[in-house]
């Protein structure tokens, strides 16, 4: 009798075990389930993002380029022939209006040069064509047209060729980190650095300006900055923004 009640005991007991470890497998299978469900709706999450702003890029380029190819075909061949004519005026050896016809041709190629260059930085076929050290070195040209502060370009290591879309990307951010100084930092001179290396590229932008009122790491809450950060990590690049009252720094790295 005793054997008996002991041999159910331990049937019982198996049974329960049997029972447990199955729950527990089960539960183990439904919460991988349910956390693999989970990164497969995320990756379709961010890739839907990615493709949204992907649209958003080439429609705002094609704008871009509609402009751009409006300037270039259009109004400068207008400010051409404008500046042809001026050149052809007879002023009968009037010293005055000599001056003021030689002003006039130096303000038409002041403008037609301005669109020239307003023409190249709307255009993305441009981006797609030149270097980024020579797109970058571009931007701080027009810079310094302004006269309002001056910049200077620095090439380390051996320039390697980028996708298309990481290299109009990089430049955006590369522009809007510009613009902020431009608008905010109330600086003298701007840093650019631009370094390759065998298992990274590294664009550094600083400027001696005024910096942010809070020193160290800067976080993205301005749109034009949260831009940048969304951009970096659309790419896989990761970007820092550390500033000071001496300045403030933009590095971005890409493996």
């Amino acid at each position: 009798m005793m054997s008996d009640v002991y041999l159910i005991v331990c049937i019982g007991t198996a049974l329960m075990l049997a029972l447990g470890l199955f729950i527990s497998f089960i539960t183990f299978a439904y919460n991988r389930k349910r956390m693999e469900h989970q990164k497969e709706v995320e990756g379709l999450s961010e890739a839907y993002q990615k493709e949204i702003f992907k649209a958003q890029v080439e429609v705002q380029e094609q704008t871009f380029l509609a402009i751009s190819q409006e300037i270039h075909d259009n109004v400068g061949q207008v400010l051409s022939l404008v500046r042809l004519h001026v050149s052809t005026l007879d002023c009968g050896g009037n010293a005055s209006s000599l001056q003021k016809v030689e002003s006039s041709k130096e303000l038409l190629d002041q403008a037609i040069e301005d669109l020239r260059d307003l023409s190249k930085r709307l255009n993305s076929n441009y981006v797609v064509q030149q270097s980024l050290s020579s797109l970058l070195q571009f931007q701080l040209g027009l810079l310094q047209k302004t006269g309002a502060l001056e910049a200077s370009f620095r090439l380390v290591g051996e320039e390697q060729a980028l996708e298309p879309e990481k290299k109009l990307l990089l430049l955006r951010i590369a522009q809007e980190a510009l613009q902020n100084i431009i608008r905010h930092a109330e600086a003298s001179f701007i840093w650019v650095e631009l370094s390759f290396a065998p298992d990274k590229m590294v664009l550094q932008i600083r400027d001696d300006g005024k910096g942010f009122p809070t020193a160290g790491q800067v976080s993205p809450q301005g749109t034009g900055t949260h831009n940048m950060y969304y951009r970096a990590a659309l790419i896989g690049a990761r970007l820092s923004i550390q500033s000071s009252p001496a300045g403030t720094q933009v590095l971005i790295e890409i493996p």
